[in-house]
């Protein structure tokens, strides 16, 4: 980097250039090279498979594939509005929850119905980031949503329009200092939580848990492709 440097070159190249330093360095290296951006404005090129060095240094990520493109946008776009599956359980840590879904109309209303092991199935309302006016009863969807948007009751945004509660068994407790994640079960598959670093909640015990829907997803299990509103 520093040869590299002294040339002044239009265009910086790195391919994982932090993958052999330990965490700390690694760290501390990461804010040198935003500070070096910010300062020269000189294109950088950087490849990586930490996404944490790609959300916090890039203005713009390109996910790729198997060498297929997926999704080209700004961290933000590409951590909250994921162009399909792969790109939502790649990006993040931990990542999306993503369970099976199936839309379920009847009297005048739509919603989500995900089943929910020795209880009634749940039902939510459908994400305002999603239209599926064009859907059959019955349709089968997958339901992605971020462990920050799942907490207890007290710690739900108080921003958001759409919330929904349920209560399930807690299966890990997992404290993380300033974050506690918790782990449960639905649909046959792990949900994490991503709650308050002093929430009061133990393994086998059972918790109420809350979505904010505001910030759930809708995905096509066939095209694996999000559903957009």
């Amino acid at each position: 980097m520093g040869r590299a440097l002294v040339r002044q070159p239009r265009v910086f190249l790195f391919d994982e250039p932090l993958s052999n330093l330990d965490a700390k360095l690694r760290v501390d290296m990461r804010v040198e090279i935003k500070r070096l951006h910010q300062r020269t404005g000189t294109t950088i090129v950087y490849v990586t498979h930490d996404q944490i060095e790609a959300m916090t240094l890039a203005t713009r990520i390109a996910v790729l594939k198997d060498g297929e493109l997926q999704q080209v946008g700004t961290p933000h776009e590409v951590y909250n509005m994921p162009a399909n599956l792969f790109v939502a359980d790649f990006m993040g840590s931990p990542s999306m929850n993503l369970l099976d879904g199936t839309i379920s109309k009847g009297n005048g209303t739509t919603s989500v119905v995900i089943a929910h092991e020795g209880s009634e199935p749940l039902r939510f309302a459908v994400p305002p980031s999603a239209d599926v006016s064009h859907a059959a009863d019955g349709t089968k969807v997958i339901f992605g949503i971020r462990p920050e948007a799942v907490s207890d009751v007290e710690g739900t945004d108080r921003n958001a329009k759409s919330v929904a509660t349920f209560s399930s068994m807690v299966d890990i407790v997992e404290p993380a200092g300033s974050d506690t994640f918790v782990v449960t079960s639905l649909a046959g598959k792990e949900v994490t939580a991503r709650m308050r670093a002093d929430v009061d909640v133990h393994p086998g015990q059972t918790h109420t848990f809350a979505f904010n829907l505001d910030k759930a997803l809708l995905f096509d299990p066939v095209t694996s492709r999000r559903i957009t509103a």
